[in-house]
């Protein structure tokens, strides 16, 4: 029967300040929801920024160990390519060959993995595709292109005086990077490798998903006496260094709204608690116990809090998704202890917000609020 007459107490409770209930429950909804939507990203930013900044390039580079040894070869190459989780293994091999009449260094290497590690090519005429990458097709930088004066679809014959070998090849595409590759001729590896009779490469970079420490410890896994493999750390680092940066802004901007989601309902709450102040000293005087008023108010903060936090928490999934395709171009992943963690933090803001407006709804005057009344 108590507890009853409790319930039905605090639906009349309810009912009365339903507008202003609605200011705290709009309130608490924000927080948990941005609450939840970044900490769904925070979990999962490590993966998508690492594939989105290694997007931009190779992030570990292969060289051999004994500088007067300046070939990896063939079979360690195929073996690093094992052992090695990479996402790209691009080879590199230069020589300096006979191109029709002038002379220039032609690069031997794996056209569809320098595509991902050296992905600002730009090419100016002609294309750079699967269906171009075969070992009959030479690609030139702008530089050299206008040097020779040659044009897409034109074939040119590289030749190498050391041996007497030639081949000829046609042109599929001309590119500009800003950079030494303007100047050189792009060939498959195994074009250069038998016109310089080399069963080997000069080095390798490749693109390897992880942290810092996680991208160390693999180079360092395949490193022996004949290789030196090691991330490239204005690349690996910089990588980090964003991260955290990120997770710094986002810490913060969390901490802002819910600064101000505690505000609006501390202030709520206590306007509430003032246009009510007459029906708490009426209680009083009637023999209610301060416990109970506490009760009431605490029950009627909590039921709303805890239904606002629930809904913020997994409406903040989808804003998490909105953000993800925005920023990331692929869906965030749902995290359940996201969730969780952001239903507890809303209630645990909600409970601060709301204990010094019912702590003075427990010190309110009975005969200064009673009256004349």
């Amino acid at each position: 029967m108590e507890n009853r007459f409790f319930l039905n107490e605090l639906f009349k409770s309810l009912s009365f300040s339903y507008q202003r209930l609605f200011i705290i429950i709009l309130s608490i909804f924000i927080g948990a929801l941005t609450c939840s939507a970044f900490l769904n990203i925070y979990f999962d930013i490590d993966i998508k920024l690492s594939k989105e900044l290694k997007a931009y390039g190779a992030n570990v580079i292969i060289s051999p160990k004994n500088i007067d040894e300046n070939f990896i070869s063939n079979a360690k190459y195929e073996e690093i390519k094992q052992k090695l989780k990479a996402r790209a293994l691009t080879p590199f091999l230069y020589e300096f060959l006979n191109l029709g009449s002038t002379s220039a260094v032609v690069l031997g290497t794996d056209f569809k993995a320098l595509k991902l590690t050296k992905p600002f090519l730009e090419i100016k005429d002609g294309s750079f595709s699967l269906r171009d990458f075969n070992d009959n097709s030479i690609f030139l930088g702008i530089d050299l292109a206008k040097q020779l004066g040659l044009k897409v679809g034109n074939e040119l014959q590289i030749y190498n005086p050391n041996n007497g070998k030639s081949v000829k090849l046609t042109i599929k595409a001309i590119f500009s990077s800003n950079d030494e590759f303007d100047s050189i001729a792009l060939v498959s590896l195994n074009v250069i490798q038998n016109l310089s009779d080399t069963q080997g490469i000069n080095y390798a970079n490749a693109i390897v998903d992880g942290n810092f420490q996680n991208v160390w410890s693999q180079t360092q896994a395949i490193s022996d006496n004949t290789i030196n493999a090691k991330p490239i750390s204005s690349v690996s680092l910089s990588e980090n260094l964003v991260l955290k940066k990120i997770k710094t802004l986002m810490f913060l901007i969390v901490i802002i709204v819910l600064i101000i989601v505690t505000t609006s309902v501390n202030t709520t709450l206590s306007s509430i608690i003032f246009s009510r102040k007459k029906e708490i000293a009426l209680r009083l005087a009637l023999g209610a116990k301060k416990s109970e008023i506490f009760k009431l108010f605490a029950s009627e903060c909590f039921i709303v809090s805890l239904i606002a936090s629930i809904i913020g928490a997994f409406c903040g999934i989808f804003l998490a998704n909105i953000f993800g395709y925005l920023i990331f171009n692929s869906s965030i992943d749902f995290r359940f202890k996201a969730v969780l963690i952001s239903i507890i933090i809303s209630l645990a803001f909600a409970f601060f917000a709301a204990f010094l407006p019912i702590k003075k709804a427990l010190k309110i005057n009975i005969c200064d609020n009673l009256k004349g009344d």
